[in-house]
């Protein structure tokens, strides 16, 4: 999966007459959850990250073999971390976290928890 993914493009000039910085609020909120899938999905792969680095550790190899797997499976462990991080931290996933925020603190009653179990397709980026 890449994760340098760009989802908040911004539409062009040539789009129903609308400026550079103008979208729609449908296509925004469009937008904006697919970014929050993509955080979604890089923070529940890294639930496995612990699990992956044990599994490269079988006990009948060398004791020099298990350290250049064991450095090889934080090298990978890293780069999940780092992917999470700066997904996380751009621009475009803290306006959506500002702006569900805003939306929960205006109007908190009735929002429901999500579960994965009602969105069998919630791993799909398309």
């Amino acid at each position: 999966m890449a994760s340098n993914i760009p989802l908040m493009k911004k539409v062009g000039a040539g789009t129903s007459g609308r400026g550079k910085e103008e979208v729609s609020d449908e296509e925004q909120l469009e937008l904006s959850m697919k970014q929050l899938n993509l955080l979604h999905i890089k923070c529940r792969e890294l639930r496995t990250t612990l699990q992956h680095m044990l599994d490269t550790m079988p006990n009948s190899v060398s004791s020099d073999e298990m350290y250049e797997r064991f450095l090889k499976s934080i090298g990978v462990a890293g780069g999940q971390i780092k992917d999470f991080s700066t997904l996380y931290n751009s621009e475009e996933s803290k306006k959506v976290l500002n702006r569900a925020k805003k939306s929960h603190d205006a109007n908190p009653m009735g929002i429901k928890p999500w579960r994965a179990k009602d969105h069998p397709d919630w791993l799909d980026l398309d």
